[in-house]
């Protein structure tokens, strides 16, 4: 691949959207740092039309208005590899809307391909190697070598090429119109706020038997690690791993030798001991009581015994027959939706939420309807 430029001045920013602009079509893809940094955001943005292939530094810019002029453009196809994270991601951080989707790793699995990665499906229709070690990197570093620059443009430039091959490829199936529902859904994903008041600490996995004193103790020690990863903007696993605060938990550690014969690494305690000790003596004086979880009865229809398997067994052969995975085809989840509603007509069937039109096409709305209502 040639080298490609970093795009980090304005007229520069302004010539490839108005390039970009009056295009059909663009590929998309984004970079971010969850893996080095405490607060992840879009740290650089790949864009490729059939003529060009550009690398965008956000950092570089007050405003990227342009650029999500373009995704939002129903007039211009936007190309993606896997576009959920990216589409939430671009949400979270500028609210872009893209009206106009294709997924290739969707297409690639409603084709039944047995490996959906990027560099799988490069290497099968292109003989395209993608060398893998800049997937980790941190794209939150200034200044990003050239030979990252061009590792990024990759994800890219053979985008397009890719999106018409598959395209070919289920036009030849019959399947294209599943892709394009699919892909319709894609457009209203948002980047959502969790809303679980449950604190974060207790939802850690190895909690269970914690008595109030331990708790108290990992309430104090999780508050520590999370100011410490917001304070030297890490990740919070970088700092101590989830297993440390239990193991700290566990022992009420009163001094750094008893933090080590917790099994707290030394490293951790050579550079963090007097801290965690500090945060462990706290945490001890105010035992944590978790709230109890208020048993709230949801009446839901009760689903008659093997309604559920009956709906998978015809699923499963369906997607047998067409060569796809069956959580491709239907998942699990929409086939219970299906048994809780048991539809009596194609209308009641067509207004189940979880159930897209081509998958009730494909698996057969009488025989759906059917398995649904077992006789009695």
């Amino acid at each position: 691949m040639t080298s490609v430029n970093l795009v980090t001045e304005k007229p520069h920013l302004d010539a490839l959207v108005k390039r970009l602009s009056a295009a059909k079509r663009v590929a998309c893809d984004t970079e971010a740092a969850s893996f080095h940094r405490y607060q992840d955001r879009v740290f650089l943005i790949q864009l490729s039309s059939d003529d060009e292939t550009a690398v965008v530094d956000p950092l570089a810019f007050d405003n990227l208005d342009g650029i999500g002029e373009i995704l939002a453009d129903p007039a211009i196809e936007v190309v993606f590899h896997d576009a959920d994270f990216d589409l939430r991601s671009l949400y979270r951080d500028y609210q872009w809307d893209v009206t106009n989707v294709f997924d290739t790793r969707i297409a690639a699995q409603l084709l039944g391909e047995p490996s959906i990665g990027l560099g799988a499906l490069l290497e099968k229709y292109f003989a395209i190697k993608v060398d893998k070690k800049f997937q980790r990197a941190d794209w939150s570093k200034r200044p990003l070598d050239p030979e990252m620059i061009d590792y990024a443009a990759g994800d890219t430039s053979n985008l397009l090429a890719l999106r018409d091959q598959l395209e070919s490829n289920l036009v030849a199936l019959d399947r294209i119109e599943w892709a394009r529902e699919e892909f319709s859904n894609l457009t209203h994903v948002r980047w959502e706020v969790e809303e679980d008041p449950t604190p974060r600490f207790l939802k850690m996995k190895g909690t269970r038997g914690f008595d109030n004193a331990a708790l108290g103790i990992l309430k104090s020690v999780f508050e520590w690690r999370e100011n410490e990863a917001e304070k030297t903007d890490k990740p919070p696993f970088r700092i101590l791993s989830n297993q440390a605060l239990l193991d700290i938990a566990k022992a009420n550690p009163t001094n750094e030798p008893e933090l080590l014969k917790a099994g707290v690494p030394k490293g951790s305690v050579r550079r963090y001991g007097q801290d965690l000790v500090a945060a462990s003596l706290k945490g001890a004086k105010k035992p944590y009581a978790a709230p109890r979880k208020r048993k709230t009865r949801v009446k839901t229809p009760l689903v008659p015994d093997g309604v559920v398997d009956s709906l998978k067994g015809l699923r499963n052969t369906v997607a047998t027959d067409l060569g796809i995975e069956p959580g491709v085809l239907c998942p699990n989840g929409t086939l219970q939706a299906i048994a809780r509603a048991a539809p009596k007509d194609a209308t009641q069937l067509g207004s189940i939420k979880e159930l897209r039109n081509w998958q009730g096409s494909v698996l057969g709305a009488e025989k759906l309807i059917a398995l649904a209502n077992p006789p009695a």
